[in-house]
C-alpha cells in the first residue's frame, strides 16, 4: 500500500499522538466505567427509580452512537481532527458542570446524558482515525497500547470517584469531574493532524510499509565520505561502519520483535475494546482513501442524501450479516448492563461504598485480561474465535443464572471476575468475520449500521431490565434475563458456525467444479 512518506508513520510524532491518545482515554473511558458509581449518588439524591435513573446511560449510548455513525459516514470535512476532539471534551466538562446544578432526574436527561454522549461522539471517533493515519505496521500494537487505557481508567477512576463524592458529596464531585476531563484536553494538544506534514510540498509516496529503516546501496561509501561530520567522530572509520552495522541489526531484530507483537491475536483482540474500536482499528487509514474513492462526485447534498449513499442496502438482504448482528446485540446486553446493575446489585445486598468501588476496578481490569486470554487461545489451533466465544457466553449465561448466591463481597468478587474475563470475549469474534462476511468495501457502511443498531437495542434493553427490577425490587429476574440472552448469542452463533462451514463448503465445490471443467 502507497503511503506518504512525509507522515511519520509508526516512528516520531506518531507516538505523542498514541501518548495523547492514552491520556484521553485514561480520563474520559475511565469516568465512561466509573457510571455505576455516579448511578448510586443519582438514585440517594434523586430518590428516582432504576428505570427512570438508567434512561439517563440509555439516552447518553443513544446520544454517542448516532453522533458517531453521523462521524463515520460524513466524515470530518468541515472540521479538523483535533478540533474536534477539543469540542468533545468541551462539551463533556460542560455536561458534567452542569449536572450539578441539576434539581431531578429528567435534568440531567438533558446535561448528563445528551451532552456528554454528543461530546463522546465528537472526540472518539477522530482518535481512531488519527491513530489509522499515524500508524500502519504497528497498528494493532498501537490501538491495545491505546485501548489499553480503558482498563487503567477503569481501575483508577471508581475509587478516586468514590473518594471524590464522599468528601464533596454528588454536586461537588460532578463540578471536580468536569474539571478532571478538561485536564485531557492538554493531552489532545499532543494529536497533531497528518494534514501538518503533508499541506506543503508534493506529495511522496513508497510502497515499502518500514520505509524508516530503508538504506541506500551506497551507505558504505557515505560513511566513508563523511570526515568532520561523522556519527561518531571519536571513533575510526572501520569501527564507525562495525558501530553503524551493529546498530542495523539491532533495530532490524526490535522491529522483528514489534511485528510479531502487532500481529498476535493477543495484542489484536485486546485493542478492539468496542464497535467503533473494531471498525477503525482493522482497515486504518484505508477508510478516509476508500472514502474519497467511492463518494467523490456523490457525497453532495444533504445529511439523509449522504447516510443514505454510505448505508448499502445490500447488507439487508445479507443473511450472515443480519445474523451476526443479532449476535452481537444479544451478546453485548450482559457486558453492557454489567457496569450498571451490579454496583447496584452489591449496595442492595449491604456492601459499603468503598468496597463497591473495588469491585467495578475488579470487574474492568477482569474484562482486559479477559481479552488477553481470548488473543491467546486464537493463537492455538485447536479451537477456532466462534468456539472460543460459544464457551465464553455459555459461562456467562450460567454464572448470571446463579446471582441469589452471591450474598457477600467475597462471593461478588468471583462474580465479576469470572463474568468480567468472559463476557467480552465476543469482540474477538468482530473485526475479522465482519470482514468475510460484508468484504471490506462494504465494510464501513457494516459499522454504520451496526452502530445504529445496537444503540437502538441498547435503548430497549437497558430501561426494560431495570423496569423489570423496580417491578420485583430485586436483580435476580433481571440478572436471569441477562443470563438467557447469553444462551441465545451462543445459539445464534452455532447456526452461524454452521451457515458459513456450509458456505465454505459451497464454495469448495463449486471451484472444484470450475477447475474440472476447463
Amino acid at each position: 500500500m502507497a503511503s506518504d512518506t512525509r507522515i511519520p508513520v509508526d516512528k516520531g510524532w506518531a507516538w505523542m499522538v498514541l501518548a495523547g491518545s492514552f491520556m484521553i482515554s485514561t480520563i474520559n473511558t475511565g469516568t465512561e466505567k466509573s457510571y455505576g458509581i455516579f448511578f448510586i449518588e443519582f438514585l440517594r439524591m434523586f430518590k428516582g427509580t432504576v428505570f427512570m435513573t438508567v434512561l439517563i446511560n440509555t439516552v447518553l449510548n443513544v446520544a454517542y452512537c448516532i453522533t458517531a455513525a453521523s462521524v463515520l459516514l460524513i466524515g470530518f470535512k468541515k472540521m479538523k481532527i483535533r478540533m474536534s476532539v477539543f469540542l468533545g471534551i468541551i462539551l463533556c466538562s460542560i455536561g458534567y458542570g452542569i449536572s450539578s446544578l441539576a434539581t431531578g432526574l429528567e435534568f440531567l436527561l438533558a446535561s448528563q446524558s445528551i451532552l456528554i454522549g454528543i461530546g463522546i461522539g465528537f472526540h472518539n471517533p477522530p482518535i481512531y482515525i488519527l491513530l489509522g493515519e499515524y500508524f500502519d505496521k504497528r497498528k494493532g500494537l498501537a490501538n491495545a497500547i491505546f485501548l489499553s487505557a480503558n482498563a487503567l481508567g477503569g481501575i483508577v477512576m471508581p475509587p478516586l470517584y468514590r473518594y471524590v463524592f464522599d468528601e464533596y458529596g454528588l454536586r461537588g464531585g460532578l463540578v471536580i469531574t468536569a474539571g478532571i476531563t478538561l485536564n485531557s484536553l492538554v493531552a489532545a494538544a499532543l494529536l497533531r493532524p497528518s494534514e501538518f506534514y503533508t499541506k506543503n510540498g508534493p506529495k511522496t509516496f513508497n510502497t515499502d510499509k518500514d520505509v524508516s529503516l530503508t538504506k541506500p546501496n551506497n551507505s558504505e561509501n557515505n560513511f566513508e565520505e563523511c570526515d568532520s561530520g561523522t556519527l561518531y567522530p571519536l571513533l575510526s572509520k572501520e569501527t564507525e561502519k562495525q558501530s553503524s552495522s551493529s546498530l542495523t541489526r539491532q533495530i532490524d531484530e526490535t522491529n522483528d520483535m514489534f511485528d510479531r507483537l502487532s500481529n498476535s491475536n493477543v495484542v489484536r483482540y485486546s485493542s478492539n475494546g468496542d464497535v467503533l474500536a473494531a471498525s477503525l482499528a482493522s482497515l486504518g487509514s484505508n477508510i478516509d482513501q476508500h472514502e474519497d474513492t467511492t463518494c467523490k462526485g456523490k457525497c453532495d447534498g444533504g445529511f439523509l442524501v449522504k447516510c443514505r449513499q454510505s448505508i448499502d442496502c445490500y447488507l439487508m438482504k445479507n443473511v450472515l450479516f443480519l445474523l451476526f448482528l443479532a449476535i452481537y446485540c444479544f451478546g453485548n446486553v450482559a457486558i453492557m448492563c454489567a457496569h450498571i446493575y451490579v454496583p447496584k446489585y452489591a449496595e442492595d445486598i449491604g456492601i459499603d461504598d468503598q468496597r463497591i468501588s473495588v469491585i467495578v476496578s475488579i470487574t474492568c481490569l477482569s474484562d482486559f485480561l479477559g481479552r488477553i486470554l481470548a488473543g491467546f487461545l486464537a493463537d492455538q489451533s485447536w479451537i477456532t474465535p466462534q468456539q472460543i466465544v460459544i464457551l465464553s457466553q455459555v459461562v456467562v449465561g450460567i454464572v448470571l443464572q446463579f446471582t441469589v448466591y452471591y450474598t457477600s463481597f467475597w462471593t461478588l468478587v468471583v462474580f465479576v471476575m469470572i463474568f468480567g474475563s468472559t463476557g467480552g470475549m465476543i469482540v474477538a469474534l468482530f473485526p475479522p468475520i465482519l470482514i468475510k462476511i460484508v468484504g471490506k468495501e462494504r465494510y464501513r457502511s457494516a459499522i454504520a449500521v451496526f452502530i445504529i443498531c445496537i444503540s437502538l437495542f441498547e435503548g430497549l434493553a437497558l430501561p426494560l431490565l431495570g423496569y423489570i427490577r423496580d417491578v420485583t425490587e430485586t436483580f435476580h429476574l433481571t440478572f436471569h434475563i441477562m443470563g438467557a440472552s447469553s444462551f441465545i448469542t451462543a445459539i445464534l452463533l452455532i447456526i452461524f458456525d454452521v451457515l458459513t462451514r456450509r458456505k465454505a463448503k459451497l464454495k469448495t465445490e463449486s471451484d472444484e467444479d470450475a477447475n474440472s471443467n476447463h
